[in-house]
């Protein structure tokens, strides 16, 4: 697998001490820039990358979470949410940029997410670059056209706990983002002359990684189908039927 194209977007964010007779002595309290590197990288057989997918998210979509050395929350929200004269004492901190979950599963639902730790010192600016990289699976569907001529009819899904994630329709060729610890594929078939269906459960999928399941329909030794993924390949018997050329 090959790691491809990494296009980077940026967002400046300065927090500032506020000349209030309330405010943190400047020696106690410090400035931060901070700024969101986007690892637009997805690792599969072929050349692709995130925005091959889906839509990228600006720089203000990004929600992020500060929490200081006790892991106590100092402040979250969205980027453009925050507001520059907010004072940070010194001391250790650590940030959390995100966008999206890895709950929210489907066609456009990539989630980014990264973290970084660093310092404020009294009366000085520190610069802040956190790295932010898929942490869902993408996983798409192909089909030759050996199995296009047999079956006139088919759709596949992806489901967890007999709970539905995402299904693809017939000639689906758009990529999908899912958690991918855990996910059972299963599909349905039509030909003229019979149904047929399987199921195949896959477990620990790689994030930032693109899957592709290419399905096809030979007669060698007897009609079977064969699913080709991550450089392997399984075979269902179908029985003795005779394919369209």
């Amino acid at each position: 697998m090959r790691n491809l194209k990494i296009k980077t977007c940026t967002l400046l964010l300065l927090a500032a001490v506020a000349c209030t007779k309330n405010q943190v002595p400047s020696e106690k309290s410090g400035f931060v820039s901070l700024s969101l590197t986007t690892d637009e990288l997805v690792a599969d057989m072929t050349r692709s990358n995130v925005s091959d997918y889906t839509s990228l998210p600006a720089a203000s979509d990004f929600t992020i979470s500060i929490v200081n050395s006790a892991s106590e929350p100092v402040w979250s929200g969205k980027i453009s949410e925050w507001d520059p004269t907010t004072a940070l004492p010194s001391g250790n901190y650590g940030v959390t940029a995100s966008y999206g979950s890895n709950e929210t599963e489907g066609f456009d639902c990539p989630y980014f997410s990264g973290t970084q730790s660093f310092a404020i010192t009294g009366g000085q600016t520190t610069a802040v670059k956190v790295p932010v990289s898929l942490r869902n699976t993408v996983v798409k569907i192909a089909c030759t056209q050996a199995f296009k001529n047999y079956f006139k009819d088919y759709s596949f899904k992806f489901s967890r706990d007999n709970a539905d994630v995402v299904s693809f329709v017939k000639d689906e060729t758009r990529g999908a983002f899912i958690d991918g610890y855990k996910i059972t594929l299963s599909g349905a078939m039509k030909s003229e002359v019979k149904d047929f269906s399987f199921s195949k459960e896959y477990t620990n999928l790689n994030e930032a990684t693109a899957y592709t399941f290419t399905f096809d329909l030979t007669n060698v030794g007897g009609a079977s189908l064969s699913i080709s993924f991550n450089n392997t390949t399984e075979t269902v018997d179908l029985g003795d039927i005779e394919l369209n050329n």
